[in-house]
């Protein structure tokens, strides 16, 4: 009887398709729940306990909290970590298709240590280089460039060939060590190609062929592994290994040339470009021109969005860092927490806009190149996008701080005046609380602020009927102003470029100057703000954000649009609108500009997707009705016997396991229902 009581459990554990037996078995193997569901189908006594103790493998409990039913040593070997081999081949012909590379669901763990490598780097760079003129501004897309160009050709490689073993690993450590050589010079980078950093430029140079090189040593190492298993793949695979071969000669080559004298030395730099754009075309279009090492069904999307979240949290770094400044002086204000709100609200908008247009789906062979290409315009652009923000935000804490200055002036000047010790004592806190970091370049600013307020109480503060009283005192007060703005902006990395003589100028003039630099960088925010619209609408098109053909033209269209009001906005600083662009660049509506543009994108998206479900709605309505009106009078049901039975057994078969039997139900002439089986 308790043979017959573990068959039965046994059978139905087979119809629930889990597996209690092993072939290399011959009496079955069950489990303390197999005996629990046992004991309720037989009656239980002495003797069906001995013949089911000695059926039983395994002990009932265990004091060392093992398991109960023991694996066999195959499958407990199969379970064990498998030991690091040397180098793994990147082939997969285990699932029982032909001979294809192993492909990744999903990014690993190595690949996401390289992102932090990345973007450790980048915030490096940041630190050290402030957007304010058009030489950092190249100096910005040339660094990153280097950077995002050495990331994408590892990625190509990863994305396809990389298997975990210590040769990936050793490959991989070298390739990190690259990214922290790039940080490393990156810090004294410059447009201006000089004798004093001509070391910079060789340094990089030699970095980049080091990548260069481990890259077609990779590849060159793969071919021998698909010569034998796909052979088709090998021509492909020579034409990258020979053509990332040729491009680190080219990159050594420009190690001695930047140690030459010559009228082409100070702008050999952009070579590095043009090697990028080949690289990057040569290795995409071969991977597209042979399947067989396509893009297609490898992670490569997955890549760039983890890479573009990693970007986007630097810009998320960057708020932190207006907090630190805006709010520790003198803790939050209402002003500073509607400037840091408007730095926020930027960033989580962006992530949003973004990871909504993000493909579900697998994209096609030309789509995904151009995808994965345009994401290079997309992070210059979404970075100094946040970078152009922070600028902004730290401009209006500046504006704000001058004043609460002149207010402290107005006050200690205002009828009834107080007395001079309380005005003066009053000027050294508003200065105090500013919290100026005078070592970042401030020191003759912080001397001539202190020798201003030194030097107020010897003399009327404010002006008074006295001839020449108060051109006097408007001169020293104005100096005062004046020392105290450039100290600000020089605190914030924003400085003049060089030869610029402040000697002459007057608060007013120095305020125009550095308004004029602040322009250069409203510019620019405004233009890379429309470039991100203009991207997100040729996102909108490859990932096909609306089914409809109406809803695809609507969203890629608002998108336009509102990148070209972005971009109209830079004529205030273009046209010389001074009073217009200072109005406009002092007050927190510059940074709810473009979190409106992109709140008005959502709101659109909202609403498209949700004419979409209604027409979807309405047109499945349709067919539905259509199918009833359609069908004949007789209600058509499907009939599913609770249970039918194996044959020789007395388990139920699970109903999922049979075929519906269909029936037509009539009703007789007294209303009763009748059923007729379909046979």
């Amino acid at each position: 009887m308790a043979h017959r009581a573990f068959q039965l459990v046994a059978r139905s554990r087979a119809l629930m398709r889990v597996n209690y037996t092993t072939s290399s078995q011959k009496r079955p193997h069950y489990t303390a729940s197999d005996l629990y569901l046992a004991s309720f189908m037989i009656p239980t006594n002495q003797t069906f306990y001995l013949q089911v103790l000695s059926m039983m493998r395994t002990r009932l409990f265990s004091l060392l909290r093992q398991p109960l039913c023991r694996i066999p040593r195959g499958k407990e070997r199969a379970q064990q970590h498998i030991c690091l081999s040397f180098i793994e081949t990147p082939v997969d012909d285990h699932d029982g298709c032909p001979p294809h590379l192993y492909r990744h669901s999903d990014a690993t763990p190595i690949e996401l240590f390289l992102d932090l490598f990345f973007v450790a780097s980048l915030s490096t760079f940041t630190a050290t280089h402030e957007i304010y003129n058009v030489e950092a501004l190249t100096t910005y897309i040339g660094f990153l460039g280097m950077i995002w160009f050495t990331w994408l050709q590892v990625t190509l490689f990863d994305v396809r060939f990389a298997r975990d073993s210590i040769f990936e690993r050793i490959c991989k450590a070298i390739q990190l060590a690259a990214m922290v050589g790039f940080a490393s010079a990156g810090t004294r980078l410059s447009t201006r190609l000089r004798d004093e950093n001509a070391w910079v430029f060789q340094s990089l140079s030699v970095f980049l062929f080091g990548t260069r090189i481990l890259l077609a040593v990779q590849y060159a190492v793969n071919i021998a592994f698909v010569r034998d298993r796909m052979r088709s793949a090998v021509r492909p695979l020579s034409i990258i290994a020979v053509t990332l071969f040729v491009s680190s000669l080219v990159y050594l080559g420009m190690f001695f040339v930047f140690n030459r004298s010559s009228a082409t030395r100070f702008y050999i730099w952009t070579v590095w470009f043009a090697l990028f754009a080949l690289e990057m075309w040569i290795i995409m279009g071969v991977s597209c021109y042979f399947p067989e090492i396509g893009l297609q069904d490898t992670h490569l999307n997955v890549r760039m969005g983890l890479l573009t979240l990693i970007i986007i949290g630097e810009g998320v770094i960057a708020v932190t860092r207006i907090v630190n400044k805006t709010v520790r002086p003198v803790g939050w204000t209402k002003w500073s927490f509607v400037h840091i709100l408007g730095a926020t609200t930027n960033v989580y908008f962006v992530w949003q806009a973004y990871y909504d247009l993000s493909p579900t789906g697998t994209l096609g062979k030309y789509t995904q190149q151009l995808w994965a290409q345009l994401h290079f315009p997309f992070h210059v652009a979404l970075i100094l996008l946040l970078e152009g923000s922070q600028i902004l935000a730290l401009t209006l804490d500046i504006t704000l701080k001058l004043s609460y200055l002149t207010d402290a002036i107005m006050f200690a000047c205002a009828e009834p005046r107080p007395a001079p010790e309380e005005a003066i004592d009053l000027l050294w806190d508003t200065i105090s609380n500013m919290e100026i970091n005078y070592s970042q370049g401030a020191i003759k600013e912080q001397m001539a602020i202190a020798e201003i307020l030194e030097a107020l109480p010897n003399d009327p503060l404010c002006p008074n009927n006295e001839p020449g009283s108060y051109s006097a005192t408007n001169d020293r007060l104005g100096d005062l102003v004046g020392n105290v703005t450039a100290a600000l902006f020089t605190s914030m990395g924003i400085v003049p470029s060089d030869g610029t003589n402040l000697g002459p100028m007057d608060s007013s003039g120095l305020l125009r100057m550095y308004v004029g630099l602040l322009g250069f960088v409203y510019a620019y925010f405004f233009v890379v703000a429309s470039i991100v619209m203009f991207l997100f609408a040729a996102f909108v098109y490859l990932t096909r954000r609306h089914d409809g053909h109406l809803s695809l033209a609507v969203g890629m269209g608002v998108r336009i649009l509102l990148g070209v009001m972005l971009a109209c906005l830079t004529s205030f600083v273009e046209f010389d609108h001074f009073a217009l662009a200072y109005s406009f660049m002092t007050s927190p509506l510059i940074l709810y500009a473009f979190t409106f543009i992109l709140l008005m994108v959502l709101l659109v998206d909202r609403l498209l997707d949700y004419c979409g479900a209604r027409r979807e709605a309405r047109v499945r309505w349709t067919q539905e009705s259509e199918t009833t009106v359609m069908s004949p009078i007789a209600d058509v049901s499907i009939l599913n016997p609770p249970s039918c039975h194996i044959p020789g057994g007395d388990v139920p078969e699970p109903l999922y396991a049979q075929e519906p039997r269909y029936s037509r139900v009539f009703h007789d002439d007294a209303g009763s229902r009748l059923d007729r089986v379909k046979p």
